[in-house]
């Protein structure tokens, strides 16, 4: 679920929190990174085979407690020295070769 309020709207703190917010995406893209929201699940490997669990280890445990899987997103078969820097609203990716943010 995700909430959109208007900015108008926004109390000082809210703006700030989405200004933030937006300016960290910005620079986790200038160094070649890809946002991928909430819920999702990068694995090494396949369903099949999964290999490691780079991100999203909360979201399995969820689905295993409520038995739904349904909105979650797999990016599977990533490069095991992939890195995966969890954000507000989901996780930056970032392929071998590319740095993460500090």
């Amino acid at each position: 679920m995700v909430l959109i309020v208007c900015p108008p709207c926004q109390t000082p703190l809210e703006n700030a929190a989405a200004e933030a917010n937006d300016a960290e995406l910005a620079v986790a893209r200038a160094d070649g990174g890809r946002f991928l929201p909430d819920p999702v699940l990068c694995i090494t490997g396949t369903l099949e085979d999964p290999g490691t669990v780079l991100y999203g280890r909360n979201h399995l445990q969820r689905i295993r407690t409520a038995g739904q899987a349904e909105n979650l997103g797999l990016v599977s078969r990533l490069p095991a020295d992939t890195r995966c820097v969890p954000i507000v609203g989901g996780v930056m990716v970032y392929l071998p070769g590319q740095r993460a943010a500090p």
